[in-house]
């Protein structure tokens, strides 16, 4: 771990603090020794300890700094050593003629022990009866930098130090570690979705929680002690601190717009939010140039500090607007990004006061802060998920309700349809049929009869039954074509049909009908039957009722369709038995609709047919 060397100083606090040298032996192990005292040196210059100190913290990229010194093992035994250097970016130990690599932009020193990995020590081997010269050559590529000396360890007292040490740092191991488990879990389960649902909002989360975890192992890799990534290839912690920070915002963006379905419900704020995608992009590709080229990490952690800043205002803003538009599965998703930017700012803002104005606040990790938004942010998530889950299966539940409903409805349709066709095939069996074979057995008689005039009056009745026939078929072509379908169609052809019968027995006519009663819609059979009822009672009325007035009245009142016909004529008795079955037929009509027929009527009052039809 990088932090160890720190930790390991602070327990050896004593020696450094009372001696304040470059390079502090411990004495743990008889026969070890630092011979003379060590020589410090920037580019070529010999420099004092505190100037060279000074210098290296105060302007380290432009030089090369230096400490050499001898180390001298007086016994038979090996000595394998640990040398610690604090958080440096470049470091090269050379003891003897054998140099070893090391430093925080640099893998693992080659043949270092698991211990000395977590530790991020560079290991050293000091034969017997040997004295060989240490030189240490620090080099930075950026500012940023922790170094107090250097510290040397043999295996018993780096072993020491570590467990003195393992409460505190284990705490810390243990809480990333739970964290990183929870951020893999998570991952899995939104693979596993995706696989199953193929949604793109649950390939956009799957791609934000890796990120998340990538940016994460590059801060907490080498605790583990462990080569991984980061720890094989250091530089990627340089060129994608950033990128890594700046991406899962992107993502995250596009996430949301999926989740709640933006474009559709809110193109405005769709829009600007894209503006917003397209801007964390090309800062992002600004961002990694600019650290390839410059190096300059407090510049570029500035640069962010202030974008993100905006960012963040921009996010409250999307935020205000969704929850003024309310609704359950927004408080959820916008709820979580909320926790995960006040973790993001909190983080950012006890690392700036901790690292550049080097403020104790006795915070253990401040990484603490973006992982607890991130856990929040994730409940957040997977409740949202589970309410957007069950939502959409009522949806389905719903969907499949209604489908039911109109399975039953075209049931139901097909029935009436069944229903039509075969009263249509009974009345063309009943009544044209019938006329037919009339018109058959008259034709035959015309044939045999000697008398001209029986033969017209045979003639006249085949005429009479063929014109009947031919208005029989006239209305059931007409009641059962699509284009008729409109009750104002229907009363066209009554109105067309009663004013026609009217003005040729001088009957005044007067004929009413609501504007309203192209709001109504019947199905076929009612049109057949309403048309059939009203030219009964016409026929009636201009046949029989020898009236000079007649009243055709059409009304609907948003729940019943009421049609009547009146006159003044001489009327009828309702108890006589009446001759023909034109009243029976319209009865029996009128209860195919469970609709309600009146017919009211009394010698020398006239007659009052009226029809109430359902159409709620």
């Amino acid at each position: 771990m990088k932090h160890f060397p720190l930790l390991l100083v602070g327990l050896l606090a004593i020696t450094l603090a009372r001696a304040q040298e470059p390079l502090t032996n411990l004495a743990a192990s008889p026969g070890l020794s630092v011979v003379g005292t060590p020589l410090c040196t920037v580019d070529t210059t010999t420099t004092p300890w505190p100037r060279f100190l000074s210098q290296l913290i105060r302007n380290p990229r432009n030089h090369i700094f230096r400490i050499t010194t001898t180390l001298h093992n007086s016994t038979d035994n090996a000595f394998p050593l640990s040398l610690g250097f604090g958080e440096v970016d470049f470091v090269e130990a050379t003891l003897g003629t054998r140099q070893i690599p090391g430093g925080r932009m640099r893998p693992t020193p080659p043949g270092s022990s698991y211990l000395q990995r977590q530790a991020g020590v560079i290991p050293l081997f000091l034969p017997g009866k040997s004295t060989l010269p240490l030189t240490v050559t620090i080099r930075q590529r950026t500012d940023e930098l922790t170094f107090d000396g250097l510290t040397l360890y043999d295996t018993p007292s780096l072993n020491a130090a570590l467990a003195h040490d393992l409460p505190a740092a284990n705490s810390t191991i243990i809480v990333r570690m739970l964290f990183m488990g929870f951020l893999l879990c998570q991952m899995l389960y939104m693979l596993f979705q995706w696989m199953m649902v193929r949604r793109k909002e649950y390939l956009y989360y799957l791609i934000y929680m890796t990120l998340i975890a990538v940016y994460f192992l590059s801060k907490q890799e080498s605790m583990f002690g462990v080569d991984i990534l980061f720890t094989r290839w250091p530089l990627l912690t340089v060129y994608l601190g950033k990128t890594l920070l700046i991406l899962p915002y992107y993502v995250y963006f596009r996430f949301i717009r999926s989740f709640l379905e933006i474009p559709g419900s809110h193109p405005r704020l769709n829009a600007w939010i894209i503006r917003m995608e397209y801007f964390l992009l090309i800062y992002a590709g600004f961002d990694l140039l600019f650290i390839l080229f410059t190096f300059d990490r407090p510049v570029q952690t500035e640069i962010y500090t202030i974008v993100f800043a905006l960012v963040f205002l921009l996010t409250v803003g999307f935020m205000v607007y969704m929850y003024r538009r309310g609704g359950t599965l927004i408080y959820y998703v916008i709820s979580g990004s909320l926790f995960v930017a006040t973790g993001h700012i909190l983080g950012l803002i006890f690392s700036y006061l901790e690292i550049n104005r080097h403020l104790n606040l006795g915070v253990p990790d401040i990484f603490v802060f973006p992982q607890a938004g991130i856990v929040l942010e994730v409940l957040c998530f997977t409740a949202g998920l589970s309410y957007k889950s069950r939502m959409t299966e009522k949806e389905k539940i719903s969907s499949q309700e209604k489908l039911i409903e109109q399975l039953k409805a075209n049931e139901l349709l097909q029935n009436r349809m069944q229903h039509i066709r075969n009263k249509i095939a009974q009345d063309l069996h009943d009544d044209i049929g019938s006329t037919l074979s009339s018109i058959s057995i008259l034709s035959d008689i015309a044939l045999r009869e000697d008398s001209g005039a029986q033969t017209r009056e045979t003639m006249n009745e085949i005429k009479d039954s063929s014109m009947m026939l031919m208005e029989r078929m006239d209305d059931i072509v007409w009641s059962i074509s699509p284009r008729n379908d409109s009750l104002e169609n229907l009363l066209i052809r009554v109105r067309h049909f009663a004013t026609t019968l009217f003005e040729a027995k001088g009957v005044d006519y007067t004929i009413d009908i609501q504007k309203n009663i192209n709001e109504v819609r019947l199905p076929m059979d009612y049109r057949q039957h309403i048309y059939l009822i009203l030219k009964e009672a016409i026929n009636n009325l201009v046949k029989y009722a020898v009236a000079s007035q007649a009243f055709l009245e059409v009304s609907f009142d948003r729940e019943y369709l009421t049609l009547s016909v009146r006159d003044n004529g001489r009327g009828f008795d309702l108890a006589t038995p009446p001759m023909g079955n034109g009243l029976s037929g319209m009865r029996r009509r009128a209860a195919m609709m469970n609709a309600r027929l009146s017919i009211r009527s009394a010698p020398g009052e006239g007659t009052s047919i009226g029809l109430q039809v359902g159409v709620a």
